[in-house]
């Protein structure tokens, strides 16, 4: 079967589900079943045994990361933009990314770096980076790419036990996701110039982040927070939408510079 195994959406009015393509297997929706074998082509409209049409697609990675079934709370599409400016990521960096969780941005940043960049990422958990492996081998293949997605070095390490030296040449960002970045800072010690990005969800945790971050000399800390609000443009209506995403988390970021 041609789409055999790959990631789809189905997408009835506004309402989305992700599934993936499976040979003589259905896809159960409360306006009936579509056979995965009636799909043909990608994108199409598909019918249900109840004559409901459906629309299904490969989705898009803002998609495929909300829709997704996943372990961890993920870094929002509207938070991962700020992150990546924050860091000043670009196809050469070198990245090490602390708590891969469940994966969201490990695919984003994966998908982000050429064959010149770098990625590594730590977890204490090993269920976790076995998802976040399972995540982008399913997101990537659904789409074609030019070039090879840059592998990911997996280190998996309680970041209190993490010793930063053994990679340092290779990294010029650091980006964490984890409630306790600070840790970090008990058996390492920036010494090369680098940008620091934090992803924290309370206010505490932010003055705990730039207090370490100031006790090491960082400089340009700076504390973002992201908020996203739709509009409805429908004929004559033209408003904003009722609900809005609001505060997912807080971006802390700095630089340790070497004069």
């Amino acid at each position: 079967m041609k789409f055999d195994n790959t990631v789809v959406v189905f997408k009835y009015n506004q309402t989305k589900h992700l599934s993936v393509i499976t040979k003589d297997q259905e896809f159960v929706t409360q306006n009936g079943v579509i056979n995965f074998n009636d799909i043909k082509s990608l994108p199409s409209i598909v019918k249900t045994n109840k004559n409901i049409e459906y629309q299904v697609y490969v989705p898009s990675f803002d998609e495929f990361i909300l829709l997704m079934k996943r372990g961890p709370q993920i870094i929002y599409p509207k938070d991962m933009g700020t992150i990546l400016i924050a860091g000043n990521i670009n196809k050469y960096s070198k990245i090490l990314e602390i708590g891969t969780g469940s994966g969201a941005l490990t695919l984003f940043l994966s998908l982000l770096l050429s064959s010149h960049g770098e990625l590594f990422s730590l977890d204490e958990s090993r269920k976790n980076q076995l998802r976040a492996k399972k995540t982008i081998d399913r997101f990537t293949s659904s789409i074609s790419f030019e070039d090879k997605v840059v592998d990911v070095n997996y280190i998996n390490s309680k970041l209190s036990e993490f010793k930063f030296n053994e990679i340092e040449s290779e990294i010029d960002t650091i980006i964490t996701d984890v409630p306790e970045p600070w840790e970090f800072f008990q058996l390492n010690k920036i010494n090369k110039n680098i940008i620091w990005v934090s992803y924290l969800p309370s206010i505490s945790q932010v003055e705990k982040t730039v207090n370490v971050l100031n006790e090491n000399n960082f400089t340009n800390i700076k504390v973002t927070e992201t908020l996203n609000r739709e509009w409805i443009v429908n004929k004559k209506i033209l408003r904003p939408k009722n609900e809005m995403v609001g505060h997912t988390g807080f971006v802390v970021s700095g630089r340790y510079l070497i004069s």
